[in-house]
């Protein structure tokens, strides 16, 4: 879920576009998890908002 949708409860065409971004990077990395290890708390939601971002799937090429 997007940062605004977890944090404020705020859903927008903004936060659908963040879904959209996360389940194809589920579908690039072949179903990891994303941000591993993690669980929605507090201290998630603030390093989200320093910038937390997934990485590169390995299985993604470079023209998107």
């Amino acid at each position: 879920m997007a940062l605004e949708a977890l944090s404020d409860m705020q859903f927008s065409h903004k936060s659908d576009v963040w879904s959209l971004g996360v389940t194809m990077w589920e579908i690039y990395s072949l179903g990891e998890i994303p941000y591993p290890g993690m669980s929605y708390t507090v201290d998630f939601i603030d390093e989200l908002k320093r910038g937390l971002r997934l990485n590169k799937p390995e299985h993604m090429d470079n023209t998107l």
